[in-house]
């Protein structure tokens, strides 16, 4: 591969950092063929340059507004005169400079009949976070008996679109789908659940309740009682991540589970198999 060919591809990325700082969705997708076979980070496929152009239009109109892309290309492999892999590494920045998210990339580079360079396919995907190889402390027996934080509730006018938000900008997991349009993520640690919102209720929008994993339910219920609370009540609901509601002495609502709150399992200390 020649020095201008090569300078070629790097300029296809040069090109993607200017559309993304101008939010041009159009100029973003003028490097992509126009079959482009494109794979986002939740392993969505738009359809050719059309639909990266799309896509990027309404990140650029929604949570990715006022950010700019920091592209950096990491190895170019010469297959064939005219054909290469570029793999690349980006992150994309608030208007200050802060880190939003990196991405790792793996693309097809190919001239084109005119002597052009566009990309023909794209996977984008954001990195593995490495394993901790030091030791972890195992927990006292106090420890494993406190209740833990494990899930957070809010209620939104459109749970897809922030189930999307929240998978892509911080790799979230969705393992729950209600069938009123209801989400529900994961991190491994914490649930989220994002409640729709009913056009005909009084519940307001925004944080509506938490959760606490709790090791014994009957000992957790004659706490409350005798912190002055009612008594904790058994929810009757289809979904299988919760079993008790109490409240506060604020009127702030939490809910109570044995068995925990859905999705991936935190990972394992060294006592567990």
């Amino acid at each position: 591969m020649t020095t201008a060919e090569t300078h070629a591809i790097h300029a296809l990325w040069k090109t993607m950092a200017r559309a993304w700082a101008s939010a041009d969705a159009a100029l973003f997708a003028s490097v992509f063929s126009p079959d482009c076979d494109f794979t986002t980070v939740r392993g969505d496929k738009p359809p050719g340059r059309a639909g990266i152009a799309a896509g990027h239009d309404r990140l650029f109109r929604t949570q990715y507004a006022s950010t700019r892309l920091d592209a950096r290309i990491v190895a170019v492999r010469h297959l064939r005169p005219g054909l290469a892999t570029v793999e690349a590494e980006s992150t994309i920045l608030t208007a200050a400079g802060a880190p939003l998210v990196k991405t790792h990339a793996l693309a097809m580079a190919e001239r084109t009949a005119t002597g052009d360079w566009h990309l023909t396919a794209f996977h984008n995907m954001i990195p593995a976070i490495p394993k901790e190889t030091a030791a972890v402390p195992q927990p006292t027996e106090s420890e494993q008996a406190r209740p833990r934080l494990r899930h957070l509730a809010i209620v939104a006018k459109d749970p897809e679109r922030l189930a999307a938000f929240y998978t892509s900008v911080f790799s979230m997991e969705l393992f729950h789908r209600d069938p009123d349009g209801s989400c529900f993520l994961s991190d491994g640690y914490l649930s989220l659940a994002l409640i729709k919102h009913r056009l005909d209720g009084d519940t307001p929008l925004g944080m509506n309740h938490f959760g606490f994993h709790i090791s014994d339910t009957e000992a957790t219920s004659a706490a409350l009682v005798e912190a002055g609370t009612d008594k904790p009540a058994e929810r009757f609901t289809d979904r299988p991540f919760a079993e008790y509601r109490a409240m506060d002495p604020e009127g702030n609502w939490f809910d109570l589970s044995a068995h925990g709150f859905g999705g991936p399992r935190p990972p394992s200390t060294p006592d567990e198999t």
